[in-house]
């Protein structure tokens, strides 16, 4: 399992839009904007490349959306990975223009290690890992095959400060960090 730092326009985020809690929104806010990122633990994401192939082999009764999510990644190339997991920790990272850490889940045996990462808390919210990446692909065609439209991480926040669904002083330190 590969830890990485990504940018908020290499993940297809989860389709919760906007986040489900606010609140852990603001922990993690603050946990990032004090300097303290190192205490924020990595999201789990998978790449594209992988969700694709095994889309396209085991999901064919999902033919259109697979092709329209095809579409929409050839469109916005610079995506490289679909995120499983932590929607509010990604969030926080890209409202303090901080990179997004990450681990990759490549295949079970990282799904295994991932479960021990869970239990010592070096992961935290992903409380039931799928056991296989087909089981991780199956819940992500689940997921955003009723989505009418895909957003990066990027873009949600982006919408979410358009909205104004943010409490103005995490809107006030995202513009302000922009200059």
């Amino acid at each position: 399992m590969k830890r990485k730092l990504l940018n908020p326009n290499q993940i297809l985020t989860l389709r919760d839009y906007p986040v489900h809690n606010e609140q852990i929104l603001k922990i993690y806010f603050r946990m990032y904007d004090k300097g303290q990122r190192d205490l924020v633990p990595p999201s789990p994401v998978i790449h594209k490349n992988k969700v694709i192939h095994l889309m396209s082999r085991k999901f064919k009764k999902y033919t259109r959306f697979i092709n329209q999510l095809i579409t929409f990644l050839d469109a916005n190339p610079k995506i490289e990975y679909f995120l499983i997991d932590g929607s509010h920790k990604t969030s926080a990272a890209t409202l303090t223009h901080k990179p997004i850490s990450v681990v990759v889940i490549e295949n079970n045996d990282d799904l295994k290690a991932s479960k021990k990462l869970i239990e010592s808390g070096e992961i935290l919210g992903w409380y039931k890992p799928p056991k296989t990446i087909d089981n991780i692909v199956m819940d992500l065609v689940k997921h955003h095959s009723t989505s009418k439209n895909f957003l990066t991480v990027e873009d949600k926040v982006n919408r979410m400060i358009k909205d104004r669904i943010l409490p103005r002083y995490i809107i006030k330190a995202y513009k302000a960090g922009m200059k």
